[in-house]
């Protein structure tokens, strides 16, 4: 009985008509982020040919000048030499710029990366980045600190050095950005959604389902059950067809490929850095999105057991996914006299934990990775505990009385 059950929930999930054009409207957007936007992304290493060739001609008439009158010396009131930069300049910037027409992007990124040694000056003076950030010299710092680890691991390993490896384009760099940025709490919603009806959808059929031969509780368990099964796949779907879209465009990657993680929070120097592969990233960030995927059907259940409707339920489970984004700021290192670390929503976004963004963005070092598995397993057990309560107050008499 439990097994039909369960077949008899995961295909009511399955063909729902609530369902399938949410999905279809989910897959557009996959694939308008895969074909569109991530592939015309800009960054502040995204170079631009034209701009470096007018910079270059511009250069060359103002050297010729120079050479006319003579100007090729030491600048008496500032006592720099000038001519002799901007030759330097010339010679740099045109030999990165005949290396990436030429698709040689060895020889370009030495170059870039040869560029930025010694210059973090490029990123922490350019007003242009994290103009909103509360902490923009911060931001800009940590930036170049990544980009400097990214680069020389590129260098020092045997990888054919590509475009899209170069700027994070291939499948499992898309994949490990995905889950870095907010790629997580898009997949906690798409759950919330899948999950926000499973008891009011039951209420139109409420006399047919209250002489079922399985006790209430267990009902509730079976629905969750197959709610969560339909959401991994849901999600493992989604995730492999943005892998292959990706990597038919830009290749597939390398997972001994090295991803920079936060390991202190004190100088915020190279020190303060270390590197994990992309393999690792990626596992230990899989290892909490299940619990997640779990912690809000079972909490969308106990919503749906008060509430009785699908659209309330989502809205409260929405809020409570965004609670972080919506209370906390990046001063935030306590809530009611506790370390924040304690708090489950902290580790919603759980890509940020296991690369120590969350300590970065909020200058602690007590949110781990270990203590956000610990955290979410004791979540877990008191949705488990209230949600046997709730199951028993509100029982399924009372739950389908109009």
């Amino acid at each position: 009985m439990n097994r039909t059950y369960l077949k008899h929930e995961f295909l009511i999930t399955t063909r729902s008509k609530r369902n399938i054009p949410f999905i279809l409207f989910m897959a557009v957007l996959l694939l308008s982020y895969c074909l569109i936007l991530l592939p015309n992304k800009e960054t502040k290493e995204t170079y631009y040919p034209e701009e470096v060739r007018d910079y270059l001609t511009t250069l060359e008439v103002e050297q010729k000048f120079r050479e006319e009158k003579g100007n090729t010396g030491i600048i008496i009131f500032t006592g720099q030499p000038v001519y002799a930069m901007n030759a330097y300049y010339y010679k740099l910037n045109h030999a990165m710029l005949t290396a990436y027409e030429d698709k040689n992007y060895t020889r370009f990124l030495y170059l870039r990366n040869f560029t930025l040694l010694g210059n973090e000056r490029e990123y922490t003076a350019d007003p242009n980045l994290f103009t909103l950030s509360p902490f923009p010299g911060k931001d800009r710092a940590h930036l170049y600190q990544q980009t400097m680890m990214r680069y020389e691991d590129y260098l020092e390993n045997d990888y054919p050095i590509t475009y899209g490896l170069m700027y994070e384009k291939t499948g499992l760099q898309a994949l490990q950005k995905f889950l870095q940025t907010n790629g997580i709490l898009f997949i906690l919603f798409c759950v919330i959604y899948f999950s926000s009806d499973i008891l009011s959808r039951d209420r139109k059929y409420q006399t047919v389902l209250q002489g079922m031969p399985l006790s209430w509780y267990r009902q509730l368990n079976l629905k969750s059950l197959s709610t969560f099964l339909y959401s991994l796949l849901i999600i493992a779907v989604m995730l492999v067809v943005g892998v292959i879209v990706m990597s038919l465009q830009f290749g597939f990657g390398y997972f001994d490929l090295h991803v920079p993680i936060m390991i202190g929070q004190q100088l915020f120097t190279a020190e303060d850095y270390d590197v994990i592969s992309i393999a690792t990233f990626i596992g230990k960030t899989f290892m909490g999105i299940p619990l997640l995927v779990f912690l809000f059907i079972r909490l969308n259940i106990i919503l749906g057991l008060i509430l009785k409707n699908e659209w309330v339920v989502l809205l409260v489970s929405s809020l409570i996914l965004f609670l972080d984004r919506l209370f906390a700021t990046r001063t935030t290192r306590e809530l009611f006299g506790q370390d924040i670390s304690f708090f489950p929503q902290i580790y919603f976004d759980f890509g940020k934990i296991v690369d120590g963004e969350k300590n970065f963005l909020l200058n602690v070092e007590t949110i781990t990775f270990a203590k956000g598995l610990v955290v979410l397993l004791v979540t877990i057990a008191v949705i488990e505990a209230l949600l046997f309560i709730c199951s028993r107050i509100i029982n399924k008499r009372r739950f389908y009385k109009a």
